[in-house]
């Protein structure tokens, strides 16, 4: 089973269609989840079909900005459970593996509003006890290493985005390859690149699917780059999943009080 979350940055430019079409045809992600379409239910429905997706779900760009789309095929059973202008939740049913949750997630984009990106963020994850995964562009990153280029990111951001992760019971889903998904200004002396979309999943999750990880692909349509969950693949050497401590450090941190 594959996954693939992507900030388009809009569905209407002339260029996302045909990278959409590309990672169809090239990974045949049974689930679909883009986020900032900057579109309308009738251009999603439209999308849906283009693409060969069974079934869709949409939510409306508010003015200029944002808008959700989730896209997947019958054979995952998924079934609508709740949604925001920041998420979609399913729920889809396994005849084997039972019954998971899976949400599309799109963080906050103001700076701003980060306390309330991750108080949002622990909220979603009171709300179903089984296996949880979430993926899509957080807009925050869990290290300084996730960063390059310019002014490092504050270390209160970083720290709160880890606590939000800890206090969710979330841990990181390993990356392969190239660790970063947004940049500005590459080939200059201001290139910037962060790790801005990932997937975090609970430890139920992980026991389920302990092989699953994550790659980065390339869609030159947007500042994004998609990315993709594998979610059984082949079995390969073990990777250690990431794991959250909580600092009592991070209480002293400017708003990264909950």
């Amino acid at each position: 089973m594959t996954l693939v979350a992507w900030n388009c940055r809009g569905v209407g430019s002339p260029s996302t269609i045909p990278d959409l079409k590309y990672l169809i045809r090239h990974f045949n992600p049974d689930l679909l989840f883009l986020s900032e379409t900057l579109a309308h239910r009738n251009k999603i429905e439209e999308l849906s079909v283009l693409l060969g997706y069974d079934a869709c779900f949409h939510v409306d760009r508010t003015g200029r900005a944002g808008g959700l789309a989730l896209f997947w095929k019958n054979s995952l059973q998924c079934q609508l459970v709740n949604f925001s202008n920041n998420h979609i939740t399913v729920e889809i049913v396994n005849s084997t593996l039972g019954t998971w949750r899976l949400t599309g997630y799109y963080g906050f984009p103001n700076g701003g509003r980060r306390l309330a990106a991750w108080n949002f963020l622990r909220q979603l994850s009171t709300q179903f006890s089984g296996l949880w995964c979430i993926f899509g562009d957080f807009n925050d990153i869990l290290d300084a290493s996730e960063k390059r280029g310019r002014t490092i990111r504050p270390p209160w951001l970083i720290n709160g985005f880890c606590r939000a992760v800890f206090d969710s019971g979330l841990s990181d889903v390993p990356v392969e390859g190239y660790p970063y998904t947004w940049f500005k200004s590459l080939g200059t002396s201001h290139a910037v690149k962060e790790r801005l979309d990932r997937t975090l999943d609970n430890n139920l999750w992980f026991d389920m699917f302990p092989n699953a990880f994550v790659e980065t692909l390339v869609a030159p349509a947007s500042d994004h780059y998609p990315i993709l969950v594998n979610v059984a693949p082949t079995p390969r050497p073990h990777v250690h999943k990431r794991f959250f401590r909580y600092e009592n450090a991070w209480q002293l941190e400017p708003g990264s009080r909950s």
